[in-house]
């Protein structure tokens, strides 16, 4: 840190600037996000983005009036701080305008707009500098912070043209390259989005036709790589690979009323299927769990099955899609944080590597310099590899999802802002280098500038791209990391209990199904199996009811598959005597065969009493009585629950009701009745006799 502060120290603008101090308001309040009110500057382009002393500094944008009053004399100029950033931390600081640096006006930087502007207009400038002008010095790296100002006259004030808005900017700045060790940095690419495919070229709604355009989210992913793929580690879902694939062959959409119509996304998802085997040719490509489960709610739930179920789903279906080699091993868990449970759970599933945020494995505040992002964590099983997200680099490559780029004021800013912490990152230790680790969110949007960062990563002296394999091929960092809990916020965020409860409740009947009608190839069962994990997507975190939807309908599909194994027999049956026979017909209309006992428990219990009928195999549209002997006992009837069993003696499917009397209890009591009837008859002939007999002794 010593020597860093040394080289800033040393770094002095010396070129003649016109030393004009910044007129009030102070620069924290000459903006605001909504710019009401205000005439304000919108930067559209800064190039280069980290300029030599060869190159032409050209600032542009649009001068804005959201007042409702027309200002003249608008013009723009550049300034530029003598004093270097400090640190990382001072970055956002400085952009808030809370930590200095309006500097002084950068000579010959004057450009007049041509016209008034008037309320609710904006005017383009452009503003163009040699570098060489700005008096950068010619041996110090360091990073400056220029800034573009805008003056205007607001009628009535009588202070002429004065500045109405200031914004701050950076220029890296490496006069010799060898002076300094680049940084090296693995940008992980996620490609995912919410898994709406309801079963083969089905799907619950046509987000992705809109996603995979080339203005779209994903779309527009690929735009921003398309000049150097090979300088961001792509990390793909199966799950969404899968879903573009069947757009590809035309497929159709179904409503919550069940209506079908055509899918609009076929040509776009083609053509995004394309390029990205175009740029993945020659680039690392890893993929992550089928679906991007909600792992820490699965574990939470005891679902862990599910969770090595999610990473063995589809694995190897991305390589047959991109038609190359993919790696699989890497978890990345929801907004990358987790518990300690669940990293035991992801390493006992196979995962090599988990993807976690800067913010739950913090470094040492203690540390002048940003540590790499790597270090090893311990489980109940092995070592398992955390690779550590810088989280300002991370938050930084992102933008809303929903904002258009081409309209996203800041984005330049937020660009050089990005160039600035690498270069910041580059000189804390200026001849050690170290690794640092870009995670956007799973479902990311880039940033308009996405394109000029990762060319910087590929391109520039003080920062060079890495790929995950080669990160988890070196030795992990040894610096010690602090893990932060997982919180009760946390858990508010994951899929609800109630949720899980009935996916588990879904995957139990679906391997009954298993058990008694196995496909023969295993496809349908498969595709079932696939649909309950998708319902498990951390996706549907922010999408509940298409996540509820997309369960329902795989509830009602293995329904209907249990529905057609069923007991047609439920007439009352009447046994001649306290043991009969009762016939039992069962019926499969599933089109392959089935196997299945029959089970048979009454009401009370004691009163009725029968074995389990062994397993029969029914063929495909088969009917088949089955003889089930069975006792009762006392008279009355018996309610008797008749059940189907899978060869494991498991119940499958809702049993019937029948009743069940007998005959020979009914007799009996005609038998005692008749009995009682004739002691009757007997008792009163008797006593009619004695009467006689007392009558005549009188």
């Amino acid at each position: 840190m010593r020597r860093f502060t040394g080289l800033l120290g040393s770094a002095v603008i010396t070129a003649t600037l016109i030393a004009t101090p910044l007129a009030t308001p102070a620069d924290g309040a000459m903006r605001s996000s909504n710019h009401v009110d205000q005439v304000w500057i919108d930067l559209r382009a800064q190039s280069p983005a980290a300029p030599t002393a060869a190159d032409t500094l050209v600032v542009s944008g649009n001068v804005v009036n959201s007042t409702n009053e027309t200002v003249s004399q608008v013009s723009v100029r550049l300034r530029i701080s003598p004093t270097p950033v400090r640190s990382r931390a001072e970055i956002p600081l400085i952009l808030a305008g809370d930590a200095g640096r309006s500097g002084a006006v950068v000579t010959d930087s004057n450009v007049e707009l041509s016209a008034p502007l008037p309320p609710g207009a904006k005017s383009p400038f452009e503003i163009s500098v040699p570098v060489a002008s700005l008096g950068l010095p010619a041996q110090d790296a360091a990073v400056f912070v220029v800034g573009v100002e805008a003056l205007a006259n607001t009628p009535g004030d009588g202070l002429g043209p004065v500045p109405v808005d200031f914004v701050r900017s950076f220029i890296p700045w490496f006069p010799v390259p060898a002076a300094v060790s680049p940084t090296q940095v693995v940008w992980l690419y996620p490609l995912s989005s919410a898994p709406s495919l309801l079963r083969d070229g089905v799907f619950l709604d046509d987000h992705l036709a809109s996603e995979v355009a080339p203005n779209g989210r994903l779309g527009r992913l690929l735009n921003a790589a398309a000049a150097h793929p090979a300088s961001v580690s792509w990390v793909v879902d199966p799950a969404l690979l899968e879903a573009v694939q069947e757009m590809t062959k035309g497929y159709t959409v179904q409503n919550r009323q069940g209506q079908k119509t055509p899918g609009t996304g076929q040509l776009a998802a083609n053509s995004w299927l394309s390029k990205l085997r175009q740029l993945t040719g020659s680039a690392e490509v890893t993929a992550i769990p089928y679906a991007h489960p909600d792992v820490v709610a699965l574990h939470r739930a005891g679902l862990d099955v599910d969770i090595a179920l999610a990473t063995t789903t589809a694995a190897g279906l991305p390589a047959q899609i991109l038609g190359r080699g993919v790696a699989n091993g890497l978890a990345w868990p929801p907004d990358a944080i987790t518990d300690d449970g669940t990293l035991d759970v992801i390493r006992a599933a196979g995962s090599r590597a988990i993807v976690l945020s800067g913010t739950q494995l913090a470094a040492d505040p203690g540390l002048t310099y940003t540590p790499s992002g790597s270090v090893d964590i311990a489980t109940g099983v092995s070592p398992l590899r955390a690779v550590v997200s810088d989280t300002q680099l991370s938050d930084l490559v992102t933008t809303v999802p929903s904002s258009e780029p081409s309209t996203y004021p800041g984005a330049v800013i937020q660009g050089q802002e990005f160039l600035a912490e690498l270069a910041m990152s580059a000189l804390e230790l200026p001849t050690v280098s170290r690794t640092l680790v870009i995670a956007p969110p799973v479902a990311w949007a880039a940033t308009a500038t996405a394109s000029t960062m990762i060319d910087t990563i590929s391109t520039s002296e003080f920062a060079r791209s890495q790929t995950l394999s080669a990160l988890l091929a070196s030795p992990p960092s040894d610096l010690p990391r602090t893990r932060l809990d997982y919180t009760t916020r946390d858990i508010n965020g994951e899929l609800t209990p109630r949720y899980l409860t009935e996916i588990a409740s879904a995957r139990a009947d679906l391997a009954l199904v298993r058990s008694v009608a196995p496909d023969a190839n295993a496809d349908s069962s498969a595709s079932q199996e696939a649909a309950l994990t998708r319902a498990e997507s951390a996706h549907w975190r922010t999408e509940p009811g298409t996540g509820e939807r997309l369960l329902k309908a795989s509830q009602d599909s293995i329904q209907d598959v249990m529905s057609k194994i069923r007991i047609l027999s439920n007439a009352p049956v009447t046994l001649p005597g306290d043991q009969g026979v009762i016939p039992i017909t069962i019926a499969n209309d599933l089109d392959r065969p089935a196997r299945v006992g029959v089970r048979l428990r009454s009401t009370p219990s004691v009163r009725f009493q029968a074995d389990d009928v062994p397993t029969v195999t029914l063929q495909p549209g088969q009917k088949q009585t089955l003889e089930v002997t069975a006792r009762v006992a006392g008279s009355g009837p018996v309610l008797v629950n008749i059940g189907l069993l899978t060869p494991e003696g498991l119940a499958f499917g809702e049993p019937i009701t029948t009743q069940v009397r007998s005959a020979a209890y009914a007799l009996a009591a005609q038998w005692v009745v008749i009995a009682f009837f004739a002691a009757l008859v007997l008792l009163m002939i008797r006593g009619a006799l004695a009467r006689r007999t007392q009558e005549r002794a009188r």
